[in-house]
């Protein structure tokens, strides 16, 4: 196998006012499948207890299911799953100057890496379906906002939500219910979502338009993580089903 070559270059800067290269030092390291096997064998042996107990941690059962969980569209088992954890999460922790709630969530499908199993589900597996650092936030929108948003939703046929109920009328959004009552184009609403939709991911550039955007610091992945886990300490299992919350109207 042929050697690999790191060429390492170290730049010192001179202690003056105007940063400037004094000089240049340059060094050549070898890398090959026969040597450095010492040096990698005293690493590996170092790293082994954190490897070990990551391992541990990766491999805790969080709950059990009764299928598998799958995404789909224009609403999937595994949305409700995620939207309805996050949104959960969102209400617990949420408590702003002017007490108003969080009145729904939507994340997007693309965020969605993996289906889970059926049998158990670990906290290795939600790492697996989630595994962008993404953060739960929450956008103060005016009724021109949410209708922009969940016609957008429409749009792309469905993304996962919870708290909100459409239809889907060609490419725009029909008899939408938020949190059981019809959407009033009057109202500012709480709406929570992703940061990296709240910055424009997916083509959501328009929700710059927000009112106010505020970080709750947490990630949808421990959002998901403690819910489950909630759950299965409570001794349920994982039997959903969707419940018509986005569908086409016929």
């Amino acid at each position: 196998m042929r050697g690999r070559y790191l060429w390492i270059l170290f730049l010192l800067f001179s202690c003056s006012e105007r940063m400037q290269v004094n000089k240049v030092e340059k060094k050549e390291y070898v890398f090959s499948s026969t040597s450095n096997n010492e040096s990698d064998s005293v690493i590996l042996k170092k790293i082994q207890p954190y490897k070990s107990q990551l391992t541990e941690e990766m491999s805790a059962v969080l709950i059990e299911s009764v299928q598998p969980i799958e995404k789909a569209l224009p609403e999937g088992i595994l949305g409700d799953l995620v939207a309805d954890a996050a949104l959960d999460c969102a209400k617990k922790i949420y408590y702003p100057e002017d007490a108003k709630q969080v009145d729904f969530i939507f994340l997007n499908n693309g965020g969605l890496r993996k289906a889970l199993p059926k049998g158990p589900i670990t906290r290795g597996d939600i790492f697996e379906v989630l595994p962008f650092e993404n953060e739960l936030v929450v956008l103060t929108a005016d009724g021109g906002l949410v209708r922009k948003i969940v016609n957008f939703i429409a749009s792309k046929g469905g993304m996962p939500v919870s708290g909100i109920r459409f239809q889907i009328k060609g490419q725009e959004a029909s008899t939408i219910l938020i949190n059981g009552a019809p959407f009033d184009s009057t109202r500012t609403y709480k709406v929570a979502t992703i940061d990296y939709l709240a910055n424009g991911g997916d083509q959501f550039s328009f929700l710059s338009e927000a009112k106010k955007k505020e970080n709750l610091n947490v990630k949808l992945r421990d959002a998901m993580i403690q819910n489950l886990e909630s759950l299965g300490k409570s001794g349920k299992k994982l039997d959903i089903h969707t419940d018509g919350r986005i569908t086409h109207e016929r």
